[in-house]
């Protein structure tokens, strides 16, 4: 009786109606958004029911979330798929923000474009989200140890939760992701996608192109993590503060006051270790005030989240220098930034990167690493140690070998994706370019204003080895004294 229903739903709605596959159900709802310039975008909401789990017989559905911007060329191209990265991050929401939507209206020229919610972000954030509403200790944030045992206590409730509410994690992976890109491939009736991945999207997209290739036009890449990828390396952060710390001890602006960032760095960590910073910072969960404690690892965590965002990279001296100084406020700044990751658990982001893994010979190298680092594991820091999940094996980590047209794109400032690791994944693609946008951190690649047009370029079938990107030279913020024309956001007066 309900297949007969599906099927005669159908026949009236076919755009917002119901396309089988399998078990699979389509809704799409017609919805017209406006572009920061006041063009209108038509386009559909939709979702599609899949299997939490495919291999479980008994799982729950799930809805994938998703908004198919329509092309205005009568011709379109292969639909092109937004891959947000995270794992974690959504995308649905840029068609909702009219700056956001503007940005796509080249690509809307060449075909439509997806902007999909992978399976526990967006709408479905709240199947696999557990919100901590007991106390934090306020010394979590002294050493890993102390917050390991904070975690762990909230872990051990996070899954107790997902299991009363039948939440099943082994199906919160890359591979599965993929397979969902795939059933939406298939119920809106595209042969061929194009992918444009971003981050931990081109993770995603790289295992979609090893499991259906014959359905992948183009692919753009931007911040490249290989299959295996995930943990990092700690002479990666090494090099990446070695880097930033040559280029402060050349800059006027810091060189006087700190003509070795290494060495205030180190005499930092020392003196918070002998005593840590209590700070008072306002919770984002009740607005209220709550102190925390920093120590090193506390500094270290914040040095980890930041260290290949451009925008945060030149108040890094004066970050160390004011802490040095007894000044806390722009240390107060980025613990405030970073403190809602104390409030709980997204089970999908730790699921996926879990069930990713690594391989021996990376494990191995990571051990030998982390003991010469000058900030041990801090980038692999096993805050969900006893945290379940499935592992996807050799083969999902192994190298990628694809004749797929493929763009690759980096930031020499990037430290969560280098451009080595690029060059590391396109070493298996025959028919591939690089990308290196200089002086670009992780998040300031796909903003130049010459990266679009480039994208653009490649999509139309054009090569784009000629493109060369830039941004300008970092400019450190003087530790003291007027800053001049440089700001950042941790300079402004702080809120009690």
């Amino acid at each position: 009786m309900k297949q007969i229903l599906y099927f005669l739903f159908l026949i009236f709605c076919i755009h917002f109606g119901l396309a089988q596959e399998g078990s699979h159900e389509l809704v799409l709802k017609k919805k017209m958004f406006k572009s920061e310039s006041g063009k209108k975008v038509e386009a559909f909401i939709g979702k599609l029911k899949v299997p939490e789990n495919r291999s479980n017989a008994n799982s729950e559905e799930i809805d994938i979330h998703f908004i198919q911007l329509k092309s205005t060329n009568p011709n379109p191209n292969a639909p092109l798929v937004y891959l947000a990265g995270g794992p974690g991050g959504s995308s649905t929401w840029q068609a909702k923000d009219p700056y956001s939507l503007e940005n796509w209206l080249p690509y809307l020229a060449l075909g439509d474009v997806i902007l999909l919610d992978q399976r526990g972000t967006g709408k479905g954030t709240e199947r696999v989200l557990y919100i901590w509403k007991n106390s934090i200790p306020q010394d979590v944030l002294v050493s890993e140890e102390k917050a390991n045992a904070y975690f762990n206590e909230v872990n051990r409730n996070a899954l107790i939760d997902f299991n009363e509410r039948k939440v099943d994690l082994e199906g919160y992976t890359t591979i599965e992701n993929a397979k969902d890109i795939d059933d939406l491939r298939k119920a809106l009736k595209y042969e061929k996608l194009s992918l444009f991945g971003f981050s931990y999207g081109t993770h995603l997209g790289q295992a979609y192109m090893r499991y259906y290739k014959n359905h992948v036009k183009n692919a753009v890449l931007i911040g490249v993590e290989g299959g295996d990828h995930t943990f990092k390396l700690p002479s990666t952060m090494d090099t990446q503060f070695y880097k930033i710390a040559t280029l402060s001890n050349q800059d006027k602006n810091v060189n006087n006051e700190v003509p070795d960032l290494i060495a205030l760095y180190k005499r930092v960590i020392n003196k918070i270790e002998k005593e840590p910073v209590t700070l008072e910072v306002i919770s984002p969960l009740t607005n209220a005030p709550m102190k925390v404690d920093i120590g090193p690892f506390g500094l270290n965590l914040i040095l980890r989240l930041d260290i290949g965002d451009r925008s945060d990279l030149p108040v890094f001296p004066k970050l160390l220098y004011t802490i040095d100084q007894g000044d806390y406020s722009v240390l107060k700044w980025f613990v405030q930034k970073r403190i809602r990751f104390l409030f709980g658990v997204q089970g999908m982001s730790v699921t996926m990167d879990k069930a990713s893994g690594a391989s021996m010979s990376r494990l191995k190298r990571i051990e030998e690493e982390k003991e010469r680092s000058i900030f041990k594991n801090i980038v692999n820091v096993s805050l969900d140690s006893n945290w379940p999940a499935p592992d996807l094996g050799r083969e999902f980590r192994s190298p990628l070998i694809s004749n797929i047209r493929t763009l690759f794109m980096s930031g020499t400032l990037d430290f969560n994706t280098p451009p080595h690791q690029a060059e590391e994944v396109r070493w298996g693609f025959s028919n591939s370019s690089h990308i290196i946008v200089n002086n670009a951190g992780h998040e300031q690649i796909l903003t130049h204003p010459e990266a679009g047009p480039a994208i653009i370029r490649f999509l139309k079938g054009e090569n784009v080895n000629d493109v060369a990107l830039s941004y300008p030279k970092l400019k450190f913020i003087p530790v003291i004294g007027d800053t001049g024309k440089l700001s950042h956001p941790s300079l402004r007066k702080n809120k009690k």
